[in-house]
């Protein structure tokens, strides 16, 4: 939002004082007091309206020794190589002086130079027609190089000058003059522009639901509704101000009437409540005048048209600034909301300089939606009231880095600097606050600056409990950088009540500043889950890429950026192989031919082509081709090669690989819409500027994925079911009688199972009831992590895993050890990085011993070393072997547990650093060097699964004779029903893969998964649609049975491996028989005497 400023004397506070937003629709904007001063600000620069007297002039946006203008802008003017007094800055405001009226004069100025101060004076230079020339002193006072310093004064003149001229002047030669703003207004004016107070606008503004209302973070959170947006900055537009010299938008290259700029509103405003609306708006271009703008609301609805609702018409022209207002009041049934403004003709440019919407204030009370948030003064607005201060620097501010960085969402931020710890941050006590079994947002805007570009930041809830333990839960993360604001959602539930309870955000490395613009927690609104997606003609199938084999030239592409394009010979004639195994019939043959992206001077230059009209919404498309890449340079390095899409200006992946100049490589990937976008297009990106990309045979489809479970039920059968015989005697005096009943019932399934679990959540008994009877492995989310262990050097922390040990003990619950290590910079803590070499290598020693002594043979799988194909931090510090040294040394603590590497985006296509072919490479090296490795983990977190492409990489994987597991599955839809589809793919991909010995889920638990639309069970305990897929599932692959046997005594069926329990009824009585079907080659025969 606009920042709103008081400073004394300062000419914006008559601006902002004159903003008033006079009541009823269609009303124009009162403009601002007109001062006589062009560029007044000199935001424009130093051409536009001033001239240097005999000196040098230049405009600055460096803070000076006095500190940033009070102007609100970081520009100002410097008159230096001064050789004069009377030399300075000046501007020639010939025919704009009235006679007979009188003007406030102001101007906040500051020196450099030797002296610490110097009279500084604005000087008013008057030229009559005889050619006589008058002087007089406007205003003056004493300037200080260390502050700056507002000049007062007035003018009037009772004739009409023929040349009238205006400067500052004074200081003595040698000394600069520094001047932020002169400013000359009609007293006439000053007194008439009182309809508004600023506290106001204010109140407007911070109220204001909006992101970046006012554009002053550029277009962040805006995009053009099937039209260009663009942004005025500093400068203005075709000779267009913002209201008060601020910046604006403008949607240009307008086809249709309806295209305009807009912004989605869905999480902003809340159902049944009536919001104020209300946007400043003007035209360019012809006619001029009574071209109507219009405020509208799209609603888009589940299996239904969009519904459009108008907010608000105003007749505006290309003249002045006008408002549009109007009242929005939506209930419930949508599933997406987006404010836009539409309007003008087709040609004219639509400006926008302003946009609010704001709750209506009920009559006699001041409360509105946002008094829902439990979290008090959640925008800063009152500094760092209410909040405390946890191992670092807290300051409040309204800029960073000469105004690079601004604020978001309001008129501060917060600054968590000094940071000590991962740990370290803002916090605030909610205790009281919170309702139990009641469900919560957590949003926060965050972004991070210091040494590293990004880091993941946490929202976290510390809890007391009753025996004064502290409880940590994270409520949500997201990774954030030092160049934008970044959303970070989550939600918070509370079971029982705590002893105390605060949140608090984390995450950043010591030392890395942790900026804040807002932190809220509000109750989520209650919702009806949407039925399964209606998809009429899928297409499956069928590529969306026109002209892909480039038999038509290059007709349907063009080049990002700079990129030319030409067409060349020597592509694959093969279409690629994972493209060939999803298709449901025999693929052609493809031409040979390929795309050259040369010319290009930026990574994300390449080829080209929209598909906006070819996406339908919930549908799983495959992306898949032939890339290579090519140097003018010679030889070139390997090179990342990415398959993006631009979804309205989102970067969405379509896979990667690592490419070179020698050879073709395949790319493959996936992704899912579930909005409907408005523009959509697909490229090819990656490499250096100056290394040409050759891409061919493009291939992007729907996926019926459901085509392949008839094949991954047969392959499952195969290898995880086996025939068993009960062959059934009776004795000679005791023949067997006649019609024999036999009833068989699995009790437990052998294949791996589990799901993630923490300490915090067994104390929810329909969790833990929910946990055991559909799991049959855990894996602790964090109670075993160093981090957790030992958050302090020499501080441990072994309470919360005992428990779950405790509790896994009792129910019979395998365990994986996750992990004893982490290789990844920013999940280490702040102690191990002040380290030296020697003695990060006896911590490496004693986390080891500490742990695996602790819990010896009761962890049957630890993961060493997590991630080590995205980090390094002990390969940096302790060298290439440290990583075997880990696995040889838990293997002697602890030599019955299996030692698994583990790793993400493995499965998937989405990460060239971590393909299949890169995972073997690691873990071929690793055995080279004699590392302990007993088991793959394959995370498992996909956005879109296609079958064929997790198929592919537990082919490669499996090459290496080792088990791979399935460790950390989760999957994220709005739609619970498509969620299941996407669990239904990857649990039967691995249950079908004889490389596959066990799969594990990371959560299941509304509020407790880490992925937004992750969970199976809502946190009132009702298991949605996913959920149900996982039972089904579950019971699809258990044996139940009832028959007779044959009159020889034989009874046989094909079972899943695992626990029995049979039943024999001769007629006097069931006779119960347990066994255990294992797996082998032949039948298993089980001989009962009877």
């Amino acid at each position: 939002m606009r920042k709103i400023r008081r400073h004394l004397g300062n000419p914006m506070h008559i601006f902002q004082e004159l903003r008033s937003r006079v009541s009823g629709r269609g009303k124009r904007v009162m403009d601002p007091p007109k001062n006589l001063i062009t560029n007044p600000t000199f935001i424009w620069g130093s051409d536009h309206g001033w001239q240097p007297m005999c000196c040098s002039l230049s405009i600055c946006d460096q803070p000076p020794l006095c500190g940033p203008p009070p102007s609100g802008h970081q520009f100002y003017c410097v008159a230096h190589n001064r050789t004069q007094a009377w030399q300075g800055i000046a501007q020639d405001l010939t025919g704009r002086i009235k006679a007979g009226l009188e003007y406030t004069v102001e101007a906040c100025v500051s020196i450099a130079g030797p002296s610490d101060y110097s009279d500084v004076q604005a000087t008013l230079k008057l030229e009559n027609v005889e050619g006589q020339v008058n002087y007089s002193a406007l205003a003056s006072g004493r300037a200080s190089k260390n502050k700056w310093t507002v000049l007062k004064g007035k003018l009037s003149v009772s004739t009409s000058p023929a040349k009238v001229l205006v400067y500052l002047e004074g200081p003595p030669e040698g000394i600069d003059i520094l001047a932020s703003y002169f400013s000359i207004v009609p007293l006439t004016a000053e007194r008439e522009s009182t309809s508004k107070p600023v506290k106001d606008e204010q109140e407007d503004l911070a109220t204001n639901v909006l992101l970046n209302p006012t554009f002053d973070n550029g277009l962040q959170g805006w995009s053009g509704h099937c039209c260009k947006i663009a942004h005025s900055g500093a400068h203005g537009w075709k000779g267009v101000y913002g209201r008060c010299g601020t910046s604006f938008a403008i949607a240009t290259d307008r086809r249709e009437g309806w295209q305009g700029i807009e912004q989605e509103i869905t999480a902003l405003v809340q159902e049944n409540v009536t919001y104020d609306v209300s946007a400043v708006v003007r035209t360019s271009g012809l006619p001029r005048t009574g071209t109507e703008i219009i405020a509208s609301v799209r609603l888009e609805i589940a299996f239904s048209t969009p519904r459009y609702l108008t907010i608000g018409r105003v007749k505006a022209s290309s003249t002045e600034w006008v408002r549009v207002e109007g009242k929005l009041h939506l209930e419930s049934g949508y599933q997406r909301a987006v404010f836009y403004l539409e309007g003008p003709p087709r040609g004219m440019d639509l400006l926008v300089d302003s946009v609010t919407i704001k709750p209506k204030t009920q009559a006699g009370s001041s409360e509105g939606p946002s008094s829902r948030d439990i979290l008090i003064n959640s925008s800063f607005a009152d500094g760092l009231q209410n909040w405390t201060v946890k191992g670092c620097k807290g300051s409040v501010c309204q800029f960073m880095e000469n105004r690079k960085v601004s604020p978001y969402t309001g008129n501060n931020f917060v600054v968590a600097s000094e940071r000590t710890n991962l740990w370290s941050g803002i916090e605030q006590n909610i205790f009281g606050r919170i309702e139990l079994e009641t469900m919560y947002n957590v949003v926060a805007f965050v972004r991070i600056n210091g040494s590293e570009p990004k880091a993941d930041v946490r929202a976290t809830l510390n809890i007391q409990e009753a025996d004064n333990r502290d409880r940590y839960v994270t409520m949500g993360s997201v990774e954030a950088n030092n160049k934008e604001w970044k959303r970070l959602q989550g939600r918070l539930i509370l079971i029982k009540d705590p002893k105390r309870a605060s949140v608090y955000l984390e995450g950043p490395s010591p030392g890395t500043d942790l900026l804040i613009d807002s932190f809220s927690i509000t109750q989520a609104p209650g919702t009806v889950p949407a039925g399964p997606p209606i998809i009429e003609d899928p297409k499956f199938g069928i590529n969306i890429i026109e002209n892909s084999d480039l038999l038509q030239g290059l007709k349907g592409w063009y080049g990002q950026g700079s990129a030319r394009l030409s067409i060349a010979k020597g592509a694959p004639i093969l279409v690629p192989p994972t493209a060939a195994a999803s298709l449901p019939y025999p693929p052609p043959r493809l031409s040979g031919n390929c795309i050259i992206a040369s010319n290009r001077t930026q990574g994300w230059e390449g080829p080209t082509q929209t598909i906006t009209d070819k996406i339908q919404l919930f549908l799983p498309y495959q992306v898949s081709a032939w890339v290579r890449v090519k140097s003018h340079h010679g030889k070139t390095g390997p090179q990342k090669v990415n398959v993006a899409l631009g979804v309205d200006g989102n970067w969405v992946t379509g896979g990667e690989v690592e490419a070179d100049d020698h050879s073709w490589k395949e790319t493959v990937g996936s992704f899912r819409l579930e909005k409907k976008p408005d523009n959509v297009i697909v490229y090819a990106q990656g490499p250096d500027p100056g290394v040409d990309i050759m891409i061919a045979g493009l291939q992007i489809f729907a996926v019926d994925r459901s085509a392949r479970f008839t094949m991954l039920r047969s392959q499952t059968d195969k290898i995880r079911r086996r025939d068993v015989v009960l062959q059934l005697t009776g004795g000679k005096k005791h023949p067997l009688p006649g019609n024999i009943h036999v009833r068989v019932q699995q009790t437990r399934r052998s294949f791996p199972l589990g799901a993630c679990i923490n300490r915090w959540n067994l104390d929810n008994s329909n969790y833990v009831k929910f946990f055991l009877e559909n799991f049959n492995w855990a894996v602790f989310e964090n109670e075993i992590k160093w981090a957790w262990t030992e958050p302090d050097r020499g501080k441990f922390n072994y309470k919360d895993a005992d428990e779950m040990v405790e509790f896994c003990l009792q129910n019979k619950i395998p365990m994986r050890g996750h992990c004893i290590f982490w290789e990844v910079e920013g999940y280490n803590q702040g102690w191990l990085k002040t380290l030296s070499s020697q003695e990060l290598t006896e911590a490496v020693q004693n986390r080891v011993v500490d742990l695996l002594s602790r819990y010896r043979g009761k962890f049957l799988h630890y993961d060493v070393n997590n991630e080590m194909l995205h980090g390094s931090f002990f390969h940096d510090r302790l060298g290439p072997d440290i990583w075997a040294y880990m696995f040889n040394l838990a293997r002697q603590f602890d030599p019955q547990a299996t030692l698994f590497v583990n790793d993400y985006h493995v499965e998937d296509g989405e990460d060239w650093k971590s393909s299949p072919q890169k995972y073997l490479a690691q873990i071929q090296g690793l055995l080279k060097q004699d590392a302990s490795i007993g088991g793959i983990g394959v995370q498992g977190h996909a956005r879109t699964p296609i079958g064929a492409i997790l198929c592919d990489a537990f082919d490669k994987l499996s090459s290496v004779n080792i088990p791979i597991w399935l460790t950390e599955i989760d999957v994220a839809s709005s739609n619970e029903h498509v969620r299941g589809d996407d669990l239904e793919v990857i649990l039967r991909e691995g249950f079908a893969h004889p490389g596959v010995e066990g799969m594990m889920l990371w959560g299941f638990w509304e509020g407790v998964v880490s992925r937004e639309h992750g969970h199976l069970v809502d946190y009132n305990n009702q298991v949605n649609a996913a959920g149900q897929r996982l039972i089904a599932l579950q019971e699809e692959w258990t044996t139940s049975l009832t028959g007779h046997a044959r009159e020889d005594g034989c009874f046989q069926f094909r079972g899943f491996l695992g626990d029995y329990d049979a039943f024999i009824d001769m007629g006097q009585g069931e006779v119960p028989l347990h066994f255990k079907v294992l797996k082998g080659d032949g039948p298993l025969v089980i001989n009962l005497h009877v």
